[in-house]
């Protein structure tokens, strides 16, 4: 099926608004849009619209749209939320134990895999880190809740490259390795009580982080 013109602008500027090419805080001017785009005003204008519901854009009538800047406040909503999901979640999934060790060890050894070739400093850093996070959502099988977590995951990938793009993060990173092994390790003994724990400290630990640098 062909995209509309709105979604091929509303995908555009997404994925320019979550890797960082448009910063918070930049005017997004529909003229120059529309010229860059080849298109009119119209799918420009419901684009916008549909990212200010979603939070990537904030529009300000007499003054126009500009991409959302992302304060403290941003941050806590944002980690208050995968606490409260995450660490439910996890805990559930470690009790009910519908995956195999075999699935979980083999996890872990892409992560410390990725972690070794990538380096700490790379991006794939924080991607091996995900893949951690939606192993424990499809192990839950919530099909509602796998689609909710994914969007969501685009507000966080976002938040990490706006705050870690110009921060010597080597001692975070390293607390982080840890930190997702102990969360691996526990789900691997199918122990919930740990595996909630482990997950808690690493979202709270990431937030006190985020809070020293934003």
């Amino acid at each position: 099926m062909t995209k509309s013109k709105k979604v091929i602008v509303y995908e555009y500027l997404k994925k320019k608004i979550i890797a960082g090419v448009l910063k918070p805080g930049e005017p997004l001017v529909e003229g120059v849009l529309a010229r860059e785009l080849k298109t009119s005003k119209t799918p420009i204008r419901e684009a916008m619209q549909q990212l200010e519901k979603e939070g990537f854009v904030e529009i300000f009538p007499g003054k126009g749209a500009f991409v959302s800047r992302m304060s403290f406040q941003d941050i806590r909503e944002i980690f208050e939320i995968r606490e409260i999901l995450e660490c439910e979640v996890i805990r559930r999934v470690a009790a009910k134990g519908d995956f195999t060790r075999e699935e979980a060890e083999a996890i872990s050894r892409k992560f410390v895999s990725a972690e070794s070739e990538g380096g700490k400093n790379n991006r794939s850093h924080f991607k091996a880190g995900e893949k951690i996070h939606n192993f424990v959502f499809e192990a839950f099988g919530n099909k509602r809740l796998i689609d909710f977590y994914s969007r969501f995951q685009e507000h966080i990938e976002r938040l990490r490259l706006v705050y870690f793009a110009n921060q010597d993060r080597s001692e975070r990173s390293d607390q982080s390795f840890k930190e997702h092994l102990e969360i691996l390790n526990a789900l691997i003994a199918k122990d919930p009580a740990r595996a909630e724990k482990a997950m808690r400290d690493h979202l709270q630990n990431s937030t006190a982080f985020l809070k020293e640098i934003a």
